[in-house]
């Protein structure tokens, strides 16, 4: 807006707001004389001040707006660099699953999301792509069978790292959830195993669930 334009509206608000010399309100702004002023306009000075206030408020705007424009491109050149991992999979709609006399591999063959393809369904086994924080979860349902287990044991590499079960008493369906965060590095693998004994159940409604994404670097 040019400089004019914005003395004209400064003088049309003074004006509505002090009167126009003709019965509204008593104008008190002076010329360089000391008399009063006539039409109600802001003296000079006043306009100055006005337009230096304007002035610092622009000037205070297009800093911060600056700052805000750097931090947005460093947040997009950090995050241009940063893998994305997310998946989410469930195991199976062929129902039960299990029991076997030993150990064995969950494959969750149906994959929903599998950003960064991390995670194998054809070995059921999450790679990580590079040395970071992950956050790992899984849902195991038992089905309404009565004297049976339901669970599963979480490892990364060969190491077992979580093992969570329920017996089945009442003939009620039995749900098993958890999670972890686990910092792994560059070619660690975490993978679902499904215990000696143990039974597990899916089908379309994907009861059975095991999910996961990156935290953040290290």
């Amino acid at each position: 807006m040019k400089i004019v334009n914005v003395v004209l509206l400064l003088c049309l608000s003074v004006t509505r707001g002090q009167g126009d010399g003709t019965g509204g309100l008593k104008n008190n702004n002076k010329n360089h004389l000391g008399k009063p002023q006539t039409g109600g306009c802001m003296s000079d000075d006043a306009i100055l001040t006005e337009l230096k206030a304007l002035r610092d408020m622009v000037v205070k705007q297009r800093v911060q707006l600056s700052v805000t424009q750097r931090q947005m491109e460093k947040m997009r050149k950090d995050n241009a660099g940063r893998p994305k991992v997310a998946f989410y999979t469930a195991l199976t709609n062929s129902g039960h699953v299990g029991p076997f006399n030993t150990e064995t591999p969950l494959v969750y063959s149906k994959v929903f999301t599998n950003i960064g393809n991390a995670y194998s369904p054809a070995t059921g086994v999450f790679t990580a792509p590079v040395r970071e924080v992950y956050y790992f979860r899984f849902t195991a349902l038992g089905y309404s069978s009565p004297r049976t287990v339901a669970g599963v044991n979480m490892f990364k590499n060969n190491l077992q790292i979580m093992h969570n079960g329920v017996y089945n008493t009442d003939g009620q369906h039995k749900f098993v959830v958890n999670a972890v965060t686990v910092e792994l590095v560059k070619g660690d693998r975490i993978m679902m195993r499904l215990p000696s004994g143990y039974r597990l159940y899916d089908d379309s409604s994907n009861y059975s669930t095991f999910s996961g994404f990156l935290l953040f670097p290290m």
